[in-house]
């Protein structure tokens, strides 16, 4: 488990917090069930998270918002897409890759800090921050 997904969890509700570090700390050989709770298992913590709606959850005025809150030009991405799945990549791609593609992502801006859910419904996108 890199900082990133050690961040995700901070995002998390109990159990599902749990859930996911149990099955990170396992390792390649679960990540394909990591993968698959992003789809519609993810329990967001209310404290943390931002429901986009309408014209604000695009992937345009989601980096704007992004950035303003400090986010680098880079992300890690946590996604049930498995193409997408552990990479490093530049924060507008991330977004446009993700937003609207109808799987769970999870893009990690500042570890435990700042990032973005998608649930596996185009219309389900969350900013989270602390």
């Amino acid at each position: 488990m890199n900082e990133h997904e050690r961040g995700f969890l901070a995002f998390l509700s109990e159990p599902t917090r749990r859930r996911i570090e149990t099955l990170l700390e396992l390792g390649e050989k679960r990540r394909g069930d990591v993968r698959e709770l992003l789809h519609h298992s993810v329990r967001l913590d209310p404290r943390y998270c931002q429901h986009l709606t309408g014209s604000e959850a695009f992937p345009a005025p989601v980096e704007a918002a992004l950035r303003t809150r400090g986010a680098p030009p880079t992300c890690y991405v946590l996604a049930a897409n498995s193409d997408l799945d552990g990479r490093q990549m530049p924060l507008g791609d991330a977004l446009s890759a993700i937003m609207g593609m109808g799987n769970g992502a999870f893009v990690s801006c500042i570890p435990g800090r700042l990032g973005l859910f998608q649930y596996e419904d185009i219309k389900s996108s969350y900013l989270l921050s602390k």
